[in-house]
């Protein structure tokens, strides 16, 4: 099994390697860092992959998506079973507040264009077959509005509809032989680099943090990944009250806005100073 996973360096991407690599696949990691990649695919071959490549790529520059996925990695490995598409990162900022505006189409080009770009190079060598996998790393900030958030929320409502419109035409032209495409909702994950990854848009405070005491670590979101991923499921992740809040929103619009409101503000804070009411 050849798998291929954007934003391997660390977090979701780099633990997703490791079990892989538990499980003998042949493994292509793809981000900006090589130091870290290589710290990972040396960790990789301790834990029983059978092969594994590092393929530097900014995932803003299309040339290089090209070049990293087109010229190395299918160059080498000829076809992928399984494609993560984990590349990106978040914000914490009011919209009002950012000052720079070339970070919103950098976060825009990362999370939604390197997402499909890279896809669109991938997709010929992914096999159509029911067992072939292309998964998506989305977020709830994909289905519901989260304050702080509103570029990293486009991403991700642009990603999920992409994700689902695909599916709709892998389905239409391969039938039971499409690759399953699965769009991962994933809450908060403690373990990764979301906190000390937020963009800052340039804005004149620090960042918004989450809270990580009562969320689920990063090896155990990913070893129930796994199963998921086993299992072909279509959309995974997300908690029940999410599930719950998205058919009572077209009912109670206003009420699930305080909800998810009230929700945010127990669990993110600014370094050092109070939170705007």
């Amino acid at each position: 099994m050849n798998v291929l996973i954007t934003g391997a360096s660390s977090g979701i991407g780099s633990e997703l390697a490791r079990t892989f690599s538990r499980e003998g696949a042949s493994i292509a990691l793809v981000a900006r860092s090589k130091d870290k990649l290589l710290q990972v695919a040396k960790e990789c071959k301790e834990l029983g992959a059978t092969r594994t490549e590092i393929f530097l790529c900014d995932m803003t520059d299309d040339s290089q998506i090209k070049k990293a996925i087109v010229d190395e990695a299918l160059e080498q490995f000829g076809r992928f079973d399984v494609v993560i598409l984990n590349a990106g990162r978040s914000q914490g900022c009011y919209f009002e507040e950012i000052n720079d505006v070339d970070s919103i189409n950098y976060m825009l080009k990362l999370n939604v264009n390197g997402v499909i770009t890279t896809l669109y190079h991938l997709l010929p060598s992914v096999p159509k077959s029911s067992s072939s996998r292309i998964v998506v790393i989305s977020s709830v900030s994909g289905l519901i509005p989260v304050p702080y958030r509103t570029i990293y929320c486009a991403s991700k409502h642009a990603l999920n509809g992409f994700a689902n419109a695909l599916r709709l035409e892998l389905n239409d032209t391969y039938g039971n032989d499409a690759p399953a495409i699965q769009v991962i909702n994933f809450p908060e994950v403690q373990g990764t680099d979301l906190n000390s990854g937020r963009m800052d848009f340039g804005a004149d405070v620090p960042p918004v943090e989450f809270i990580t005491k009562n969320v689920v670590a990063v090896e155990k979101a990913c070893s129930l990944l796994m199963m998921e991923i086993a299992e072909g499921t279509r959309e995974w992740g997300q908690p029940l009250k999410v599930k719950m809040l998205l058919p009572l929103w077209g009912f109670v619009p206003s009420f699930i806005d305080r909800m998810i409101m009230k929700t945010v503000k127990k669990t993110h804070f600014r370094p050092n100073i109070l939170v705007r009411d």
